[in-house]
């Protein structure tokens, strides 16, 4: 799957002419997160409340001129997080690369909207694990370093400059794996008690707003 996103992205840039327009800018926002978290049992992980965060960092957009299709990428750090228990959330920082395919119609001299779509990576920052007491019982969240997911939103543009979207964060990936210790017991992955390694998937809603030069 990493595989087939890596030349999905590679195919996206190389399409791009000579006559291509460049511009770059900052793009910032909010990471609104449902946390999609699998058979895990009692009151361990099993609520998917929302957890809120936020990313920021440069972007560039190369556009084609009059057919309206252009390529966007940016760098940014993000962070939301995971609620891991009713009491315990985590953390969840990294650095994402989204690349988009987009679609503008114009609307007039000084505004349009867009449609992307494309393949993201995020390559994890900071803690990777988290151990927690809970009870009687030890209990474990530990991220993946690397996740895959599609992007697709839609927003507008105003005044070449301005652009203000929304966009779903599906993943692909797996986000990390939850694990359950009985009595204390940490020693190895096969002391976990029911529920050990279950998988994680966040899908993510963004707020975001952006300024191109």
């Amino acid at each position: 799957m990493k595989r087939t996103l890596i030349i999905c992205s590679l195919a996206l840039l190389s399409f791009i002419p000579a006559s291509a327009q460049f511009s770059w800018g900052i793009r910032g926002g909010l990471n609104l997160v449902n946390n999609d978290i699998t058979a895990v049992n009692e009151k361990s992980a099993t609520n998917k409340d929302s957890y809120t965060g936020f990313f920021v960092g440069p972007m560039a957009e190369i556009q084609i001129p009059i057919i309206g299709i252009g390529i966007d990428v940016a760098a940014l750090y993000s962070q939301k997080g995971l609620q891991v228990t009713d009491e315990e959330t985590m953390k969840n920082q990294s650095i994402a690369i989204p690349v988009s395919l987009k679609y503008s119609l114009g609307l007039g001299n000084f505004a349009a909207v867009y449609f992307a779509a494309g393949p993201q990576f995020d390559y994890k920052i900071g803690d990777l694990d988290n151990k927690f007491q809970d009870g009687d019982d030890v209990k474990e969240f530990a991220l993946e370093q690397s996740t895959w997911s599609i992007n697709i939103g839609a927003g507008v543009k105003l005044i070449n400059h301005i652009q203000a979207g929304i966009n779903y964060n599906i993943p692909v990936s797996k986000e990390g794996a939850y694990k359950l210790y009985e009595n204390q017991d940490v020693k190895s992955a096969a002391d976990a008690a029911n529920g050990a390694g279950d998988a994680i998937k966040a899908s993510t809603l963004q707020f975001s707003l952006a300024w191109t030069f």
